[in-house]
């Protein structure tokens, strides 16, 4: 036996309530229960359990083993019920929504996976930017970033969130653009730009950031405003102003040196990216599968 089938002894003590209840539980003997913990002590250097002839009691060390073994135990169940679901072939369909440029960059080559791992599985995917109520369009699976959900929708139900990524934001020109115009060396300066926004951001004209542990805002008037991150990529590499972009979208122009970041020493926040979802009990056995194997594929973004 190992130290993961020693910490599995020991959670059925704790949960059995006794040396003799997990013996039973387990199929083991109570000598054998006994050696098991006791080689378990030896090995970490700390005694886990006091043990009397009335009652069991964790030592604070015991107390800090507990709640790092439970969280084992569910990432095992977690691995269990994910290798038990490749094996039970799942069938249905999964309906899905994901915003435009993060369904093109990030979701699709998952769900190409996901579709080839399981063939009987149905994947119904829309994209778009619009806000959504996640009860009224009824999917099995909403992915959205920060403002991009009904708050509210969500306060009253029984939906989950679960975050998946959380990219980084920043401000971007081409080198054109910087050479004609001069690079903005403060906030400020960015009103005297040409500026690219997106157009169902709440905030698509006041540009909030932190410098020094000081937050601010600027506001700023667009000359091209759209709804899609594409052709705004598009109207920035063609050096029509100054965009602001998370580092997904931005990662490839930046790569080819299409695109230059500009104020890097000023926090432009992050984008939270979300998958909202039915409480668990409610949830049907390929939506939890999808869930969990989007979180599985889902990169560092520093790795992307």
């Amino acid at each position: 036996m190992g130290i993961l089938d020693d910490t599995a002894i020991f959670s059925a003590i704790i949960q059995q309530g006794g040396f003799s209840h997990a013996a039973k539980h387990l199929g083991l003997s109570n000598g054998l229960i006994s050696r098991r913990m006791a080689q378990l002590e030896q090995d970490l250097g700390v005694t886990l359990l006091k043990r009397t002839t009335r009652q069991l009691q964790l030592t604070p060390e015991g107390e800090l083993f507990w709640q790092h073994a439970q969280r084992i135990q569910q990432e095992l169940e977690s691995a269990r019920s994910l290798i038990q679901s490749y094996a039970d072939k799942p069938k249905g369909e999964i309906r899905i929504s994901a915003p435009i440029y993060i369904g093109k960059t990030y979701l699709m080559p998952i769900l190409f996976k996901f579709m080839s791992a399981f063939p009987d599985i149905k994947v119904d995917v829309i994209l778009n930017d619009e806000k959504m109520d996640p009860i009224k369009e009824k999917f099995d699976l909403l992915i959205r970033g920060v403002g991009f959900v009904d708050k509210a929708a969500l306060k009253d139900s029984t939906m989950k969130i679960k975050t998946l990524m959380k990219l980084k934001i920043g401000l971007y020109a081409s080198a054109d653009y910087l050479c004609q115009h001069g690079e903005p060396q403060t906030p400020d300066d960015l009103t005297k730009h040409s500026i690219i926004s997106y157009m169902h951001h709440p905030e698509h004209e006041t540009w909030s950031y932190t410098h020094k542990n000081k937050a601010s805002s600027v506001n700023l008037r667009s000359r091209f405003t759209c709804n899609d991150t594409d052709s705004r990529l598009a109207a920035c590499v063609a050096g029509h102003g100054i965009v602001r972009l998370t580092e997904l979208a931005s990662r490839e122009d930046l790569l080819q040196q299409r695109l230059r970041q500009v104020l890097q020493q000023y926090e432009w926040g992050e984008f939270h990216v979300h998958a909202i979802y039915a409480q668990q009990q409610s949830l049907p056995k390929r939506t939890r599968l999808l869930l969990d194997f989007i979180i599985a594929n889902t990169p560092d973004p520093v790795n992307l």
